[in-house]
């Protein structure tokens, strides 16, 4: 099985083979890299080669939030619904299973009766050890039974799923190679499912820096960026009762104070109303899926607002160009 490359990303460009390395930027952050099973050395960013989109609509980031995720499903069905198009797809934790299944090609249809049906112990093993009290290895297993591509080369949507490295506590993001453990790795929770390791690299859920993967959809080439927030909760009912409700609230409380940070990359940010669902409320599919569409069809003002802004500054740049193309005809007549 390939190994998924995995990129961390410092700046938002395009990647090629041939780069030399480049110098750490002077506001701190390294260079992003690529990482691919037979390469001995980093892939780095061109500075030069700046990310532009090779496809028309909207980029999409979609966060993290267990169960709550469900919602997901209800904003691609509105933008079905409507013909909104969607260019390019960023996905956390749970946010990286739908956004990968939608991409893969699957029919929206198939991924929500599949949702209908889904229990945690579809998804994961109970297994304690000293770094977590389950796997999610049966992850893999639904990937196999549901996608239509497992290879993010074969996607039919541009796709990157975050992780988190522990070791470094950076974000890492995949855009090549084997679809399996990129979501498995970002699906990792932390005290929850065990860490996957990857190369060198020990990986967690990339809620923990990416809650929404806003940064990853631009640098993936999105001109206009709909980020969907399901997982941060604005209270809870009680004390925690248990482990997981201590963890998932830290992580939660943490995530609060990273919302200046993503939603700087958003043009929209969408917020279902979930937060009645639990984390592990998956026989409630349908009422995030509806809590996900009601959103959407309460911002397709704004959607459809946001794509003729769009779609006006193409137009006005390719007349820029046809305008620039001709003075060159002419001075070159003039030359003649």
């Amino acid at each position: 099985m390939d190994r998924p490359s995995v990129s961390r990303p410092g700046t938002e460009v395009l990647l090629r083979r041939d780069a030399r390395p480049i110098e750490r930027r002077s506001d701190g952050c390294d260079p992003a890299f690529m990482m691919g099973r037979g390469h001995s050395a980093h892939w780095v960013l061109d500075e030069g080669s700046v990310a532009t989109p090779s496809r028309p609509g909207v980029g999409l980031a979609l966060g993290g939030g267990f169960a709550r995720g469900f919602a997901h499903l209800g904003v691609l069905q509105t933008f079905e619904q409507h013909h909104i198009p969607i260019s390019h797809i960023a996905g956390t934790s749970v946010g990286s299973i739908l956004g990968a299944a939608y991409a893969s090609g699957t029919p929206l249809a198939r991924i929500i009766e599949t949702c209908r049906t889904i229990r945690f112990r579809d998804i994961a093993r109970w297994r304690v050890s000293r770094l977590g009290l389950a796997s999610n290895q049966r992850l893999g297993g639904l990937i196999e039974r549901v996608f239509e591509s497992r290879q993010f080369e074969d996607l039919r949507i541009p796709l990157a799923v975050v992780a988190t490295d522990l070791t470094s506590g950076e974000p890492v993001v995949f855009t090549q190679g084997n679809l399996v453990d990129a979501i498995r790795a970002s699906c990792a929770f932390p005290g929850l499912f065990e860490p996957l390791e990857i190369g060198t690299r020990c990986l967690a859920d990339g809620g923990l820096v990416a809650p929404v993967p806003t940064r990853a959809a631009r640098a993936l080439g999105a001109t206009s960026v709909i980020a969907i927030s399901v997982g941060i909760q604005d209270g809870h009912r009680g004390a925690p009762t248990n482990i997981f409700q201590v963890v998932s609230r830290a992580v939660s409380a943490a995530q609060k104070h990273q919302l200046e940070v993503w939603e700087r990359y958003a043009d929209l940010v969408l917020r279902p109303d979930v937060q009645s669902l639990a984390w592990d409320d998956f026989h409630r599919a349908d009422e995030a899926i509806e809590a996900g569409a009601a959103a959407a069809r309460r911002a397709l003002p704004r959607i459809e607002s946001l794509i003729r802004r769009k779609e006006d500054c193409a137009r006005d740049i390719a007349a820029q160009i046809e305008a620039e193309d001709k003075s060159y005809h002419w001075l070159a007549e003039a030359n003649r």
